[in-house]
């Protein structure tokens, strides 16, 4: 009888090895999953901001190719193949590192936006390279390009041409 009033007025004197192993391996596995979920909003949030600023770009050369079309002057549309297209936002995006000639990784820094000057193309080099399936390199690039419609014989002679601007991906 003393034995089992021992065991039920007995204090404890704090948790076992085994307890103690099985609460660090539950947290372990806790922090395990957060850190991937982590990791996964990370690269979501980069790509979403990457896909902002490329709809940002494609909305500003649509209001100047439209403007331009309205002033009667078509020919400023090869210029905006020229110039840098985030010249057109009114705040270029703060991770912006400026104006190149044939950039390097190092002179973009990962995360980072910048215009190659050499082709007049539009860089972002990925942080996350993952966040992007279908990206080749941990470099994607966009051009903006000059459309024109086929000549058709059928328009009349005094008839303004059908020009317009793309922003592309393109390829390396």
């Amino acid at each position: 009888m003393a034995f089992l009033t021992m065991l039920v007025t007995g204090k404890q004197r704090g948790a076992s090895l085994l307890e103690f192993a099985v609460a660090i391996l539950v947290v372990g596995i806790l922090m395990g999953l957060l850190l991937q979920r982590l990791w996964f909003y990370q690269g979501e949030a980069e790509r979403v901001a990457v896909q902002m600023t490329v709809a940002n770009v494609r909305a500003a050369l649509e209001i100047k190719a439209t403007q331009s079309k309205l002033l009667g002057r078509s020919n400023d549309l090869t210029l905006l193949t020229e110039e840098n297209p985030l010249n057109l936002l009114k705040n270029k995006p703060v991770n912006y590192a400026g104006e190149f000639f044939s950039p390097s990784d190092d002179d973009i820094g990962e995360g980072n936006w910048c215009f190659d000057r050499t082709d007049k193309s539009l860089i972002y080099l990925l942080n996350f390279g993952k966040s992007f399936e279908d990206a080749q390199t941990k470099r994607l690039k966009f051009k903006v390009k000059l459309l024109r419609l086929p000549h058709s014989p059928a328009k009349p002679s005094g008839a303004p041409e059908s020009a317009g601007v793309a922003f592309e991906q393109v390829k390396d």
